[in-house]
């Protein structure tokens, strides 16, 4: 029994860490709150609800996140992510953009009617579980994308992120649900065990949200939780093109790191694509935003289509430089415009959270935070991401 249920709490520190921290970092012993200066929140909006007493919560989740991250990674030279800590590779791609199906009052931000509708990118493809920077990819996991456009004008970074996992929806309700689930991985394995009987539908999710895998370039990847849209809430998810919709098989006798191994040589043979999509909101009186764990219905709010993510053939992927790249390149889902940012009480505890835990790991492998401006990345400014991390 008590075996299940660390099973569990893996599972579950995969899914919550990796939604709230997913491309971030842990913390040195001392200190445990925020370091700051923090930029306020923007103000509530489309059914946000917000509050002095969610921002205690997120500063409490900061600093239960610490702490387990200060038990996994003592005594290691070098610190890894939190969850998603376990790379297959970061692939160059370009995110190109015809929003022309979306009604005309939605078509804002990166999804408006502009000049330039082609963006060049990065696309990191990961497993989820926090203690799987070593586990084999047989295991059944979720797994993650992440997207990472460059020089991109309107946000402070350059760059706009999208993050997403084999998941339709998140683990918890709500910020307060959200605080009772860190406070029971954070106890004992009777507090967890509470937990899951109090809350069948959570455990569910992270259960049907776990995946084998034949080839990343296979799966389908979801926000999980909504975002802005102009005057609507959405959803997006990225889907395989039709052109890479082979199914590998899971192989019989797997390698530890078959999944790399199958990115790599597909990449070197051809290329890939994957269509990104987004799900207006048009049912908002039944999907409130701030119930994250809840999927919206399909038939009364569709998925559009208003992009394709192209990704050509590439070599270099699985090179030490390509390597410790994808290890030192981070994202965060407020790299946004205005129009399409996150939106509810779980996207803004990452807003707290993400910035905090991402300066503590870079700070600690002594690698400079820097967004990339280019495919051409291991000289000039970017150089140092190419270089392996180090305490």
């Amino acid at each position: 029994m008590f075996r299940s249920i660390a099973a569990t709490c893996t599972l579950l520190l995969c899914f919550t860490l990796g939604m709230l921290s997913a491309c971030s970092e842990p913390a040195p012993k001392s200190g445990t709150g925020r370091t700051g200066p923090f930029p306020a929140l923007p103000p509530t909006e489309l059914g946000e609800k917000w509050s002095a007493e969610n921002e205690a919560q997120a500063d409490e989740i900061l600093s239960t996140v610490k702490q387990l991250l200060e038990k996994r990674y003592r005594g290691d030279d070098f610190l890894r992510r939190d969850a998603h800590p376990k790379h297959h590779g970061c692939v160059k791609a370009s995110f190109t953009v015809d929003s022309r199906a979306l009604p005309r009052e939605l078509q804002v931000g990166i999804f408006a009617a502009t000049s330039r509708n082609e963006f060049p990118a990065w696309v990191r493809f990961s497993n989820g579980s926090p203690d799987g920077a070593h586990s084999p990819d047989i295991d059944k996991d979720i797994r993650g994308m992440a997207v990472k456009l460059m020089n991109f004008e309107g946000t402070k970074s350059g760059s706009h992120d999208f993050v997403m996992l084999t998941s339709k929806e998140f683990i918890t309700e709500d910020g307060e649900d959200y605080l009772k689930l860190h406070r029971a991985l954070n106890g004992s394995n009777l507090s967890l065990a509470w937990y899951f009987m109090t809350h069948w539908k959570n455990l569910g999710i992270v259960n049907h949200g776990r995946t084998h895998a034949g080839n990343p370039l296979q799966l389908e990847y979801f926000s999980s939780v909504p975002y802005k849209l102009g005057p609507r809430s959405m959803k997006f998810k990225a889907r395989p093109c039709a052109s890479n919709q082979t199914n590998d098989p899971v192989p019989a006798d797997p390698a530890p790191n078959y999944l790399r191994e199958r990115l790599v040589n597909t990449l070197k043979s051809r290329d890939a694509c994957f269509e990104f999509l987004v799900q207006p909101n048009m049912d908002p009186d039944v999907n409130d935003i701030e119930q994250s764990n809840l999927a919206w219905d399909e038939g009364k709010s569709p998925f559009i289509k208003v992009a394709t993510i192209t990704i050509p053939r590439q070599l270099e992927i699985d090179s030490s430089k390509h390597l410790n790249f994808c290890e030192n390149l981070s994202f965060d889902p407020w790299r946004s415009l205005p129009e399409t940012r996150p939106l509810g009480q779980i996207n803004r505890m990452r807003f707290i959270i993400y910035p905090e835990i991402s300066r503590l790991r870079h700070a600690y492998n002594n690698i400079p935070v820097i967004e990339p401006r280019s495919h051409d990345i291991c000289v000039g400014q970017t150089a140092p991401l190419c270089e392996a991390p180090k305490h």
